[in-house]
């Protein structure tokens, strides 16, 4: 399944939520008009009250059902629980939408310093990195539930730019790296498959549901602790209403509990075996997924987390993270036994019971990352100090291999090539590089040494403009890391902005618009934007902008309304290497066959109109845009670059901005030929 397919499924879990949501709410209603009527129904109490009522005249006598039938009294409290329930709803999304580091901060989670000498957590921030740099995504921020001893995990947010993964200290200490891997990526397949902002409007909708009863649970707390006092012969009257009304609404709530447990397990069991499955596909290694699985089965505590949040976001987690009452019926993953026979169907049925802790310091470990070949830390530290500062990286003549069906295809992959590519590009990049990555004041530094040109004069220009606008600390920070950049390899230009966002994403206001304004101006130092100039600012921002605002906006749908947009998308990338019209109108017409039949008649756009202001007004637009016409414009750009089975460094990178606008999580191109 294709990362469209996977999008469209976790849409259509979205309706199925939206159905489940309204008959629980329609169940809370029944039961609140149940409790209602029965109140409203009740005979008077005192002599004097009975005689009274004896003495009203009494309605002609009605069907015994019509006795219980109130259309006043049911929209009273229809209305009164949907509002209760959508405001609680409301306040729940608006306190996760924030992103995954809002939930992973909700369960007691606390940020791993990426400067940590703990080699458990460096162990968790490089397998979190090669999956990030295989799968084409921003480093997500990574996070450890220090007070949890269970075996656990979960991937949160509402975007990929948002996006965080946690795991219980129990997983950091007790799970070889293999089987640490395993775990990562099952939680890396919920990233891509869509799943985690299904995730987040299940925990929204829950609590809404839940909020009665806990509303009636409150009320009996405060009884019991003796805030709730009266005076006079009504004393003990004002407890025994505060004690009914607190029943029933606890009684009420718990239906909409029963609702809502149904709801987690429902959207939430059957994805789970898809996430396994992406996860060996990801490593190539079963064994690591089904140790994990096995260690879980095996240890006393198995995944439960004892936050008072557990239940609530139950759905998020890597194996169920709380007692399921009812059987299986709330269970919101399936049996541990049925998910390691789906992967191992020889499994012997054998459970492990996990060491207390891992020896991390006898498994393959180095900070240059695991796996694939890599330089000698003595070598990097060589080379570095050897390499002139004022080298320029040595961009490859030759064109990359790209078949556009592959291209498409990848999009959102979890594949083993991706994976060892990635292992090898960090090990290329030179330490001083990938420390600057981690740290917040050295990482915009990093992203200007990104952007400097290929001329001394060009570059001593824009090293001065951040002198004059980042200040003298910044410029002297790029100017020791130049020798590293002479040695970076131009594939890992853009894999080490990935690794950089998460520091990026902690400047504060006024540290980011001086950032900002800082690369822009290095940008347009030469009264020209390169194609790489333009895609590292454009994937920057938009990555940015997606952090800052996860809950995007509404989907443009109709492929007509966008279709000028369109056409200066396919004419800019058209034109990009074309040295002739003729060149360019046929690349742009490989494009156009790609698109539904109502955009076959787009026209090539002049140079003028499509120019990179142009693309990037474009771009804005169709980043709006609904899945299906977002794959439609990425099948046609493949084929408008690399109509010949190639493209150019500039026409790849360009690409990839392109995807990351979208969202649609690009992996480095070199593999997809």
């Amino acid at each position: 399944m294709d990362f469209f397919e996977a999008q469209e499924r976790a849409r259509r879990r979205t309706k199925w939520l939206v159905l489940l949501f309204a008959l629980a709410v329609v169940g809370t209603t029944l039961a609140g008009y149940f409790a209602a009527i029965v109140a409203t129904r009740q005979l008077p109490a005192t002599a004097r009250e009975r005689a009274a009522y004896s003495a009203y005249p009494r309605p002609a006598a009605r069907p015994g059902w019509a006795h219980w039938w109130d259309p006043r009294l049911f929209l009273y409290v229809a209305g009164g629980t949907v509002a209760v329930v959508a405001l609680a709803s409301l306040f729940k999304w608006s306190q996760l939408r924030r992103g995954g580091s809002a939930v992973a901060e909700l369960v007691g989670g606390r940020a791993v310093n990426p400067k940590t000498t703990d080699l458990n957590e460096r162990r968790l921030l490089n397998v979190v990195e090669e999956m990030a740099i295989a799968s084409g995504i921003p480093m997500p921020a990574v996070y450890v539930l220090e007070d949890e001893p269970g075996l656990n995990a979960f991937a949160a947010g509402l975007t990929t730019s948002d996006a965080a993964v946690a795991v219980t200290r129990g997983t950091l200490d007790k799970l070889s790296r293999d089987e640490l891997q395993g775990v990562i990526g099952h939680e890396f397949s919920h990233i891509l498959n869509g799943d985690m902002r299904l995730n987040v409007r299940i925990t929204a909708v829950v609590f809404g549901i839940l909020v009665i009863g806990l509303i009636g649970r409150g009320l009996l707390r405060a009884l019991l602790r003796g805030r709730v006092r009266s005076n006079g012969k009504n004393k003990g009257g004002a407890a025994v209403v505060v004690v009914s009304v607190g029943l029933a609404l606890l009684i009420i709530g718990y239906v909409g509990y029963f609702f809502g447990r149904l709801i987690q397990a429902a959207v939430s069991r059957q994805r789970e075996f898809l996430a396994d499955a992406s996860a060996v596909q990801f490593t190539r290694n079963p064994s690591g997924i089904t140790g994990a699985l096995r260690k879980i089965g095996g240890y006393a505590l198995g995944g439960n987390i004892t936050n008072q949040h557990a239940a609530e976001l139950g759905h998020f987690f890597f194996t169920q993270a709380f007692r399921s009452y009812f059987g299986g019926l709330w269970a919101t993953h399936p049996p541990l036994p049925e998910r390691i026979r789906a992967i191992d169907p020889q499994w012997d049925g054998q459970l492990f019971t996990p060491p207390a802790v891992v020896d991390v310091k006898h498994e393959t470990f180095a900070d240059a990352g695991f796996g694939g070949a890599r330089l000698a830390p003595d070598e990097t530290l060589r080379r570095v100090h050897a390499a002139p500062a004022n080298l320029p990286p040595v961009i490859p003549v030759q064109p990359l291999p790209f078949k556009p069906a592959a291209v498409v295809a990848d999009i959102g992959a979890l594949t083993e090539g991706h994976f060892r590519h990635a292992q090898d590009l960090l090990a290329a990049i030179p330490g001083p590089l990938r420390d600057a990555a981690h740290d917040t004041a050295l990482a915009p530094v990093l992203v200007y040494g990104l952007l400097l040109g290929s001329g001394r004069t060009e570059r001593d220009r824009q090293q001065e403009i951040v002198s004059r606008h980042a200040g003298p600390g910044e410029s002297a920070a790029l100017q020791a890391l130049r020798p590293a950049l002479s040695l970076l390899e131009p594939a890992a230009r853009l894999p080490l902005l990935q690794l950089a966002m998460p520091a990026l994403r902690r400047l504060d206001r006024a540290q980011l618009e001086r950032f900002v304004g800082t690369l822009d101006e290095l940008v347009h130092a030469d009264q020209r934007v390169t194609p790489f100039e333009y895609a590292l600012q454009k994937m920057l921002l938009r990555q940015l902008d997606l952090a800052r605002q996860p809950a995007g906006r509404g989907l443009v749908t109709s492929p007509a309304s966008v279709g000028r947009e369109i056409a200066v998308v396919l004419s800019a990338l058209a034109r990009l290497n074309a040295r002739e019209e003729a060149a360019a109108a046929r690349a742009f017409a490989a494009g156009t066959a790609r698109l539904p039949a109502a955009l076959h008649d787009l026209a090539l756009a002049g140079a003028a109109e499509s120019g990179l202001e142009q693309l990037d007004a474009a771009l804005d637009r169709l980043a709006s845009a609904s899945l299906p016409l977002k794959k439609d414009l990425l099948v046609a750009a493949a084929h408008v670059v690399g109509g010949d089975g190639t493209v150019s460094v500039e026409e790849g990178e360009l690409y990839r901005a392109l995807a990351a606008t979208l969202d649609c999580p690009m992996p480095n191109l070199a593999l997809a030929g």
